[in-house]
């Protein structure tokens, strides 16, 4: 890839320098950027990324000696190794937090739902009909305390029992009617 740049470049002279720093340089530059990122992988890509900044700074590099030559190669290929270290990191932070903050993964399916909620609206009505097969003052003892939440000494003048009794009657009332849900489910399923 570098010497594809360095090929394009216009001025003879330029390209002489560009791959002179090239073969005098990669060893340095290799070195430098496994030091710091210890990424095989990589390593390729980043020296050519070194090379391309160094090619495009050919007019100063020209300018420097070979002491401060070295040293400004070896703070690019520096820079560019800790960069892609940082953007690394970044990108691995976002893929984590992307998938502990996935709020697809939350959402339940539509199917699944449309269904449960198709048997939940079947099991209720069964339990409506079932209740509504019991004898009237029963419904009305379950109406009374499920529904309207009124305590025993509440509902008991309205029947015309003894609060005292009121459990009882309740007790009768909750077996009768899961007597008939038991019923009205077994007719359903037949």
């Amino acid at each position: 890839m570098v010497m594809m740049i360095i090929a394009v470049l216009a001025d003879d002279s330029d390209k002489a320098f560009a791959l002179n720093l090239y073969h005098d340089y990669y060893g340095l530059v290799r070195k430098t950027i496994y030091n710091i990122t210890h990424d095989l992988d990589n390593l390729e890509d980043l020296i050519n990324d070194t090379f391309l900044k160094l090619v495009d700074k050919i007019s100063l590099i020209r300018t420097l000696n070979s002491c401060k030559t070295a040293a400004y190669v070896f703070y690019s290929s520096r820079s560019v190794a800790i960069n892609f270290i940082k953007h690394r990191d970044v990108e691995t932070k976002h893929l984590y937090y992307g998938e502990e903050s996935d709020l697809a993964k939350s959402i339940p399916d539509g199917e699944d739902t449309i269904v449960d909620k198709i048997i939940q609206q079947e099991e209720i009505e069964k339990m409506g009909n079932a209740i509504l097969k019991l004898p009237e003052n029963q419904k009305e003892l379950l109406y009374f305390k499920y529904i309207l939440d009124m305590d025993d000494r509440e509902i008991a003048p309205i029947l015309n029992i003894a609060p005292d009794s009121v459990r009882q009657y309740l007790t009768r009332a909750r077996k009768n009617a899961k007597k008939m849900i038991g019923k009205e489910m077994d007719n359903y399923d037949k």
